[in-house]
């Protein structure tokens, strides 16, 4: 179910324009795909500082005892913050789908949740320094037990993250992530906690 959707997913990102994109990253036990569509280069939108935005990411955590996995899909509506250059705010709802197999803890089941984010972005001036342009991002999700089902409880996401284009349309970027979701037995149930590192490919 889950590489269905996958593909599907990503072929529908491979369609994208502006700053749409595709990026992956890992650490020691985690590997993440996630993509962005984005609506600012549409005809209709070309006249409005707002956009839309469609994104989604995947995490597959494999460590000895723990086979992880989840979902996301999120859609939000991003602007310039006005007096601010370079600050870019986007504000949203995503849908979560995960499995939890965790062999340690006795633990089989699905998680599904449909939590709240904002995402700030903080692009540096270009040649500033004289480096590449370099990007700053913070990102916070969470949804309450109200908007977690079955036998979800609750879901919290913390990242920030930098990146940096050495090449034209080519970001390497690394950060931290700390994912929570949070089962009736287990309310603090950790998916993911760590830094990673990736490439992210925009167009």
């Amino acid at each position: 179910m889950f590489s269905r959707v996958l593909i599907i997913i990503t072929l529908l990102l491979e369609m994208g324009i502006g700053e749409s994109g595709f990026g992956i990253n890992i650490n020691k036990y985690d590997l993440e795909m996630e993509g962005t569509l984005d609506s600012k280069n549409l005809a209709i939108m070309q006249d409005s500082d707002q956009s839309f935005v469609l994104d989604f990411n995947f995490i597959n955590v494999d460590e000895e005892k723990k086979r992880d996995k989840l979902i996301a899909i999120g859609i939000g509506s991003s602007n310039s913050l006005e007096g601010a250059d370079g600050v870019q705010l986007t504000f949203g709802a995503k849908l979560i789908l995960s499995s939890i197999d965790n062999i340690d803890k006795g633990i089989d089941k699905w998680f599904s949740a449909m939590p709240l984010f904002a995402k700030i972005r903080y692009s540096l001036p270009p040649l500033i320094f004289n480096i590449p342009p370099v990007g700053i991002e913070g990102h916070m999700v969470y949804a309450p037990s109200a908007l977690a089902f079955g036998d979800s409880d609750n879901y919290s996401e913390f990242r920030v993250s930098a990146d940096i284009e050495m090449i034209p349309n080519v970001r390497v970027y690394s950060g931290y992530r700390h994912i929570v979701t949070g089962l009736k037995r287990d309310s603090e149930y950790l998916l993911s906690n760590g830094f990673y590192g990736g490439l992210r490919f925009i167009y």
